[in-house]
């Protein structure tokens, strides 16, 4: 199967004792794992991975929040996950508000343990945006919620680092910064 090369691939590169005892985490995301193709392809890796290894891996997914991922047999994409990921779009994405803003995935996700809500922010003024947007879903607190600078080049880090700390100081949100820009600048696909 497809899922034996991926872990082989895992073995190969000497991490998948460490995936097994949870040292080393398997995030979905790319693109949006909640879309059904992909909801279903990741439902079929890990039924097939415990299935195979009597064990459960620590699955993390990221997701925009946008696609509630339920099967036919009512279950959902997000009871197979230990954590949940949620980064909603902003109005600066393009996006109009009634496809990046879907009130009941997010609840759906904030009602489950270990799920967070991470905000990408430029100005300050994305930080009352999303405040003013998702803070009244049932379910979203500012302990669950974080933020993170929009930068995407490693010159321009520090300064969207100082800016990100700042915000944190002025409106309580952790902080995250962005450490994929800080080891490969702009290279993908690492």
């Amino acid at each position: 199967t497809p899922f034996t090369k991926i872990v082989d691939d895992w073995k190969a590169e000497g991490i998948f004792d460490r995936i097994l005892n949870h040292n080393i985490h398997i995030i979905w995301t790319g693109g949006e794992p909640t879309m059904p193709r992909s909801s279903s392809e990741i439902r079929a890796f890990t039924q097939w991975f415990v299935a195979e290894y009597g064990i459960k891996p620590y699955y993390e997914i990221e997701t925009n929040g946008t696609i509630p991922p339920v099967f036919a047999d009512g279950t959902s994409l997000f009871d197979m996950m230990d954590q949940i990921n949620c980064s909603p779009k902003l109005q600066n994405s393009g996006m109009k508000a009634d496809f990046r803003i879907k009130p009941g995935v997010i609840k759906d996700i904030m009602s489950r343990p270990n799920s967070w809500l991470k905000f990408v922010v430029s100005v300050e003024d994305d930080i009352r945006e999303f405040e003013r947007d998702f803070l009244s879903i049932e379910g979203v607190t500012k302990d669950k919620i974080c933020i993170m600078p929009g930068v995407d080049c490693l010159a321009n880090l520090p300064e969207r680092t100082k800016f990100l700390f700042e915000m944190t100081k002025k409106y309580g949100y952790r902080g995250i910064t962005r450490q994929h820009v800080l080891a490969w600048d702009k290279t993908t696909g690492v």
